[in-house]
């Protein structure tokens, strides 16, 4: 690859066209101790792909500074608490050369008030909770509650829309910030890592980091 197409937090979607690199529990221990990969699997954690490597955002990619023309992520700021996320988007800038894109899709929470607001019903608030990923259903107890503290950071921990995303991001030094859709980027690079299931009625954006 010619230029460097990095993306983090990146799941089961890890195209050979990018670096991409996943800090999950889940990920770090399939990685470290793979026998442990078959029961991870019976318990419902797929196996992951043989090209991903472990990489914090928030702690630091591997990455030189100015050295990526493309920073990409889908759902995983929202999994941050603001000062993480504070860290890991001033950390993306620094990966970026002078023109380089950061290209992120995360929830839309007007889109989700929208729809809280919208609905008249006494269920209204417990979708809401549900479908932001704010709440929780239950607290499990005992061996039931080892894989919620071992595979955390399924619950959303800060939600965003577009005007205070806008204004973080121009805080952290980009420009050219708008809000993106699905395959609207000239780049055909993003035709391997967006698809319509993690866009569809969420929040994309698009920013550069100065020339």
């Amino acid at each position: 690859m010619g230029h460097r197409y990095v993306q983090f937090g990146c799941g089961m979607c890890a195209p050979e066209t990018w670096l991409n690199f996943d800090a999950g529990p889940a990920f770090w221990l399939q990685s470290r101790l793979p026998f442990l990969t078959p029961l991870l699997v019976k318990k419902g954690f797929p196996p992951y792909p043989k090209n991903i490597q472990y990489g914090d955002v928030i702690k630091g990619l591997p990455i030189p500074p100015q050295s990526a023309d493309v920073v990409y992520c889908s759902h995983v700021l929202e999994h941050m608490t603001l000062d993480e996320f504070r860290v890991a988007i001033r950390n993306i800038f620094s990966y970026l050369r002078p023109g380089g894109t950061f290209r992120l899709v995360l929830p839309d929470l007007e889109q989700l008030i929208g729809l809280y607001t919208g609905d008249p019903t006494p269920a209204a608030c417990s979708r809401f909770m549900q479908e932001s990923w704010l709440g929780e259903m239950n607290s499990p107890r005992g061996l039931r509650s080892i894989p919620t503290a071992v595979f955390g950071r399924a619950r959303h921990l800060w939600m965003w829309d577009y005007k205070g995303m806008e204004a973080e991001l121009a805080d952290a030094g980009f420009t050219s910030i708008r809000r993106a859709q699905m395959g609207d980027s000239p780049d055909p690079h993003f035709k391997d890592v967006e698809s319509d299931y993690r866009w569809k009625d969420c929040l994309g954006v698009d920013c550069k980091r100065p020339a």
